[in-house]
């Protein structure tokens, strides 16, 4: 049935997704819907706790912790682009949701109870990213995830238009290879920490850093 529904939702939204469709396609009496979940909006709710169930199967906290900070960074922003490429279900629903302002994803905690074990992986990450001296001392973990996630839903959720606008088709493999190592290398450049630049003890100023054939750098 949920299976079903979400397909529906998928194509419809909520107003537009009919209970008959959805009993047809689920080969179920339609008062069995209502029995089980009330509504066309308890059936909503549902639907969208499982694509969030869907998101949250496909990121591996203990995989991310045994790649060890950087890597395992890596891996959740190219893992969570995936996720919203593969599952396009999953940004369809997001997209209806948000249109309704989260009323029905914030009257369900078991949602953001999904979102504690990812969190606490992150924070470790970060945390051993610190206690090895490369990762930078104050990240926001919920901030952090809101733009790595974003990063791969936008790319999703606007592919059609940024595909005939300008950009021609995003979902040609070697693009989405391309956007993958793109991202990855964005948000660990974010998270390494900068060395304090040395300065020039007579003057106090700061000495030039050296580009990578050795030269000293433009302006310095």
């Amino acid at each position: 049935m949920l299976r079903a529904a979400i397909a529906e939702f998928t194509a419809k939204g909520l107003a537009g997704a009919r209970m008959d469709a959805i009993a047809r396609a689920a080969g179920v009496a339609k008062g069995l819907l209502f029995h089980h979940f009330g509504s066309k909006e308890g059936l909503w709710s549902a639907a969208l706790e499982q694509v969030y169930r869907m998101l949250r199967a496909g990121q591996d906290e203990a995989a991310l912790l045994r790649l060890g900070p950087v890597e395992g960074m890596r891996r959740l922003v190219v893992e969570t682009f995936r996720l919203f490429r593969e599952r396009p279900e999953i940004v369809a629903l997001m997209n209806e949701e948000n249109l309704h302002r989260a009323r029905h994803l914030r009257a369900n905690p078991e949602i953001r109870a999904l979102y504690n074990p990812l969190f606490a992986a992150i924070e470790a990450l970060l945390a051993r990213g610190r206690e090895e001296g490369i990762f930078r001392a104050e990240v926001d973990p919920v901030a952090l995830y809101v733009a790595l996630s974003g990063l791969g839903y936008f790319y999703c959720s606007n592919r059609w238009t940024l595909s005939a606008a300008f950009a021609g088709d995003l979902f040609e493999p070697e693009r989405i290879s391309s956007y993958e190592d793109l991202i990855g290398d964005m948000v660990v450049a974010y998270l390494l920490r900068r060395p304090e630049r040395a300065t020039d003890e007579g003057r106090g100023t700061p000495v030039a850093a050296e580009s990578r054939d050795g030269k000293k750098a433009a302006g310095s």
